[in-house]
């Protein structure tokens, strides 16, 4: 019925351009169907679960949706044009990327398939100023995911520089990443016309709480950081999304070819100036343990995914309609920031301390001490261990829509 009725939108919503502008078009409506088939589709592969639709069926219908997409040429991948601020060691900073969602108007972009319109003084959110701060932070195992500029993982590239200073974790690495995690050098805020350098990202208890806020959604403008004052549209549908499901399903299928991955994935690499995925990439020998494997190619558009889409509330879904909630008993998950001698000095002048009383809380973990969140659990007693009949596989139904629909039954292990 998901798919009866998205397809009955497609058929009676307006092509693009002949809409009202933040209004549905067909578009919307082949993207909202695409995340349904490819959802479906792999959930039903890596779960083992027949029936109608197949797996293929589903997969076929995602390729086909997003080619159609694709075919009307009236989206690409926006290449911003902000020079960046020319501090060394990240010469020439730019924010091709990150630029991308702290628009006023993304009505008239070209990556966007509808957006969430907003106006100072009409409708407002507060994104701006939540943004990389009230107890979030991105983990160790994110970070870690980023590819060199040699288009290599950390795990054999030369270019990797370690992680004995936050300077050296981002060096020569994909520009997306300064562009996603706050650090000293991302040039975020601007004060009276001038923009101002970070000491070092926070870490703090009640804010940024691992060492890597995630300041996609932060405007560099200050007025854009007072309660409910943001007024940057948000992206529903972005052709990105629609690039990453074309070759996510092609894969699936066996039938990625480069001719796929050059109008898909390298297109997302090419804004940030990255090496281009061939269909026969160098495999990961740190990669992320889904509980079973799959091919360097998979894995490596499945990596792409999780860094474009950062943010944008996919990723639990995407662990499971891949089977793949192993990947959270990784500790890595868990931590922040490598904590070294640098680091702590780095951290010193803000009165910040790690371990002991009143520190930042902390864990050795193969011979390196990181930022720890859960410091009454230890490693294997933190809610990461998942099993195949897990309520949380699914979500609880709203106990307001059952007592709407007696008909309706709570999903188990919800009651």
């Amino acid at each position: 019925k998901v798919i009866e009725d998205l397809e009955f939108a497609i058929q009676w919503l307006p092509d693009y351009g002949q809409q009202e502008s933040g209004r549905l078009t067909k578009d919307a409506a082949r993207t909202q169907l695409a995340r349904v088939c490819l959802y479906f589709g792999t959930y039903k592969k890596y779960h083992n679960e027949s029936g109608t639709p197949s797996s293929e069926e589903l997969l076929k219908k995602a390729v086909s949706l997003t080619n159609d997409v694709i075919a009307t040429g009236n989206y690409e991948i926006v290449k911003g044009s902000d020079a960046g601020c020319g501090q060394d060691p990240f010469e020439n900073y730019p924010l091709y990327y990150s630029n991308q969602f702290v628009q006023e108007d993304l009505t008239k972009n070209k990556e966007c398939i509808l957006a969430r319109i907003y106006e100072t003084g009409v409708l407002m959110h507060e994104t701006g100023r939540q943004a990389g701060s009230s107890g979030t932070g991105l983990s160790k195992d994110f970070v870690e995911s980023f590819l060199c500029k040699d288009g290599k993982p950390i795990s054999i590239s030369d270019q990797y520089k370690g992680d004995e200073t936050l300077d050296n974790e981002f060096e020569n690495r994909d520009p997306r990443m300064y562009q996603i995690v706050d650090n000293q050098h991302k040039p975020y805020t601007i004060i009276n016309g001038e923009r101002q350098t970070n000491p070092y990202p926070d870490c703090s208890a009640t804010s940024a709480v691992t060492g890597y806020p995630c300041v996609k959604y932060r405007s560099p403008l200050q007025a854009q950081w007072e309660a409910n004052q943001t007024s940057y549209d948000w992206f529903v549908y972005r052709y990105a999304e629609v690039l990453l499901i074309n070759a996510e399903a092609n894969a699936e299928l066996g039938q990625c070819t480069q001719a796929v991955l050059d109008q898909t994935i390298n297109l997302l690499r090419d804004r940030v100036d990255m090496p281009h995925l061939t269909t026969n990439p160098v495999a990961d020998p740190a990669a992320i343990n889904y509980g079973y494997s799959v091919s360097p190619l998979i894995y490596e558009i499945r990596r792409e995914r999780r860094i474009e889409l950062v943010a944008e509330g996919f990723r639990l879904d995407d662990l499971k309609r891949w089977n793949g909630m192993t990947a959270l008993e990784n500790p890595k998950t868990m931590f922040g920031v490598r904590v070294t001698d640098a680091v702590r000095e780095q951290y010193k002048p803000g009165n910040i301390t790690f371990g002991g009383e009143g520190g930042r809380p902390v864990i050795e973990y193969q011979g390196k001490t990181y930022l720890y969140q859960y410091p009454s659990k230890n490693l294997n007693d933190a809610g990461r261990k998942w099993s195949a009949d897990d309520k949380r596989w699914l979500s609880p139904l709203p106990t307001d829509e059952l007592t709407l629909n007696p008909n309706l039954e709570q999903n188990p292990g919800w009651k």
